[in-house]
């Protein structure tokens, strides 16, 4: 990767642009969204990397909101595989569309870039960069064990990978501080912030329920994200500080599309609308704070839920099915779908991790999103009851259409260049036994 860059130029380099790296178990590309659409308010014409898309690999690269176009991916990738084929560089997947995100920012003349980590930090394609403004560590949870270690503090040290000499990191609350403050001072950081460091009290709102457990994660990640502007403000680069309050407040509410996504469709029979919502909490951690902000949001509703879901295969699908069932009445109330893409878990491999799931609705002949979407619409149209589709962000296109969403497909050549050749398929994103590379 460095060497793509190079080639390119080190566009992200340029000291001219603000550049914010994030990174973090869960609550990464929500952060960097309310990051990107502050300072695009404030504004600056701010360039967004995320990773993995929902409907769109176009999804991946924007600039203020805008995704990159279909001509100027046919017109950029070349010149990616051109550096990478005369350098000999046996580039990944998301390497190359890393570098298709830095050279798109590049010609579109972007003031700020908020980059997304893809996979854990220390060797991420993204952290490439030499000197960000600001490094940002959301949370740290066990996931993706095999190759980032098996324990937190294993984990957050990858994590922490992100964390460069003379460059401030602002981490969130739900991280083994002792680890990553550990490897600031070993990295050179010039500056270890916590939230409450930069936030007054009444910017710091209370998420936490009795037991102390955070509630909704989007009030955690509005609030790494407003500590994140308020840092990038001291260092006084991008000359559109300080942000007004109204401007922050508008920016940090910004939520991306699957992240308790409420929505209201028509029943298939009558027509009566039928409360839908949408989530990617596809590790224990997310499944459970999805689990205490529908008790939260919805405390009556718990004997009329309905949950369509699917899971990755690299995931704790034990501890995923077991918090679902501990949250329905009964395992009828669940139905399990299994993606068309190479991580998702197999419906047998659900059911052997956690065998009460043997009881909800599945269909072994046609594994489909669709048809279990369908029939849970149904069931949830005769019964009166709230439909949650969530777990892993591979079956959210084919769901979202499903309901009747209408998003921007892919053609033919940004399909091929995804490396699916499915439909609502995504790519093998680097999820593979190190030791077998």
């Amino acid at each position: 990767m460095e060497e793509i860059h190079a080639a390119l130029g080190n566009p992200m380099d340029d000291p001219k642009i603000l550049l914010v790296h994030v990174a973090g178990t869960n609550g990464k590309g929500s952060t960097s969204l309310k990051i990107a659409k502050s300072l695009e308010l404030a504004g600056l014409k701010v360039g967004l990397f995320v990773s993995p898309h929902v409907a769109s690999f176009r999804e991946r690269m924007q600039v203020n909101g805008d995704l990159i176009s279909e001509k100027e991916v046919e017109d950029y990738l070349p010149l990616i595989y051109d550096i990478c084929e005369k350098g000999e560089i046996p580039a990944t997947f998301f390497e190359v569309t890393t570098a298709l995100a830095f050279q798109f920012f590049h010609e579109r003349n972007v003031d700020a870039v908020v980059l997304e980590t893809g996979l854990g930090g220390r060797l991420d394609a993204t952290n490439v960069v030499q000197k960000p403004d600001l490094a940002v560590i959301t949370s740290i949870g066990l996931e993706h064990t095999r190759i980032l270690g098996d324990t937190i503090e294993l984990i957050a040290r990858e994590k922490a990978g992100i964390i460069k000499h003379g460059v401030p990191v602002l981490v969130g609350p739900h991280c083994p501080h002792d680890t990553i403050q550990a490897c600031a001072v070993e990295k050179g950081a010039s500056k270890y912030y916590v939230c409450s460091d930069v936030l007054e009290a009444g910017e710091i709102q209370r998420n936490q329920s009795e037991d102390g457990e955070s509630l909704d994660y989007d009030i955690e990640n509005a609030m790494i994200a407003r500590a994140a502007l308020k840092i990038l403000e001291m260092s006084g680069k991008g000359g559109k500080f300080p942000i007004a309050e109204e401007i922050l407040s508008r920016g940090v509410g910004h939520r991306p599309p699957c992240r308790f996504e409420e929505m209201s469709i028509p029943g298939p029979a009558t027509g009566k609308p039928i409360k839908v919502i949408l989530d990617v909490a596809h590790n224990p951690d997310a499944m459970a704070h999805l689990v205490k902000k529908l008790q939260a949001t919805y405390p009556t509703m718990k004997e009329k839920t309905r949950i369509v879901v699917g899971f990755s295969a690299d995931k704790d699908l034990k501890l995923c099915g077991s918090a679902l069932l501990d949250y329905v009445s009964d395992a009828s109330k669940l139905h399990l779908v299994e993606a068309a893409h190479p991580r998702a878990a197999k419906l047998e491999d659900m059911l052997e991790a956690e065998p009460a799931l043997r009881s909800s609705n599945f269909d072994e002949e046609n594994r489909s999103i669709t048809a279990q979407v369908e029939n849970a619409l149904r069931l949830a149209e005769e019964k009166d009851e709230m439909l949650i589709v969530c777990g892993s962000v591979f079956l959210m296109a084919e769901a979202r259409e499903a309901i009747g969403i209408d998003e921007p497909r892919d053609s033919q050549y940004i399909a091929e260049v995804a490396g699916a050749n499915l439909r609502h398929g995504q790519e093998f994103f680097a999820d593979q036994d190190p030791e077998k590379k």
